[in-house]
């Protein structure tokens, strides 16, 4: 199998070379298998993302290597793919934050100071037109 290139989308002609799946396949599997849907570029050409051809890989073995069928591969593509989808909606877990090294009462002290110090310079500047009457 070549190498894959890094870029954005692949021919037919490159995923057949990468995958070891001829194009004549490739493109049956597309009517088989829902999930396999390249897109087209305007001259109607297929246009491969690399989550088509990990697609591609995934039913390849499922098909060659652990015995499947196609409706029982299209079956566990599903499966997989829902799994996936749902192992990215679970939160991960937040990054552990210091506070003990973040003396967060202090921090707060000295923003109130500041903002007290701000709040005096704007009282203590008249608007230019009082200045002018006194």
């Amino acid at each position: 199998m070549a190498d894959l290139p890094d870029k954005l989308y692949y021919s037919i002609r490159e995923v057949s070379e990468h995958t070891g799946i001829e194009p004549h396949v490739l493109r049956y599997w597309e009517s088989e298998f829902p999930s396999l849907r390249p897109k087209r570029n305007r001259g109607g050409t297929r246009a491969y993302r690399r989550k088509d051809i990990d697609d591609i890989l995934t039913i390849r073995r499922l098909l060659h290597e652990e015995g499947y069928r196609i409706d029982g591969a299209r079956k566990a593509l599903r499966d997989r793919q829902k799994s996936a989808a749902q192992s990215d909606k679970t939160p991960k877990p937040q990054l552990a934050m210091p506070f003990s090294e973040l003396d967060r009462p202090e921090k707060i002290r000295q923003i109130r100071e500041g903002l007290l110090e701000v709040l005096d310079l704007v009282r203590d500047l008249k608007p230019s037109n009082e200045k002018d009457k006194g």
